[in-house]
C-alpha cells in the first residue's frame, strides 16, 4: 500500500484484495477500485455479506505520509 503510485501497484492491490476476500465465504466482493490521491491511495471495495443481496461500499484511505489507514 505504501509503494509508489504506479498502475502496476494499483493492479497488484486489486488482485491482492480479491485474493484475500475470496478466501472468506461470508463475503462476496463484486468490485475493487483503487484511486491514487495526493498523499496516498483510496481503496473502494463493493462487497456483499452472504447470503444477503445488499451491496455496500467500504472505503479505506492509505496515507503514505502518515503511514496509516483509515475508513472514509
Amino acid at each position: 500500500m505504501f509503494e509508489p503510485q504506479t498502475q502496476e501497484t494499483q493492479t497488484s492491490i486489486q488482485t491482492e484484495v480479491q485474493r484475500v476476500a475470496g478466501g472468506d465465504p461470508r463475503i462476496f466482493v463484486s468490485q475493487v477500485d483503487v484511486y491514487p490521491q495526493e498523499n496516498g491511495i483510496l481503496l473502494e471495495i463493493q462487497l456483499t455479506v452472504v447470503p444477503t443481496t445488499d451491496a455496500k461500499i467500504l472505503s479505506i484511505f492509505f496515507d503514505q505520509q502518515q503511514r496509516t489507514a483509515s475508513y472514509v
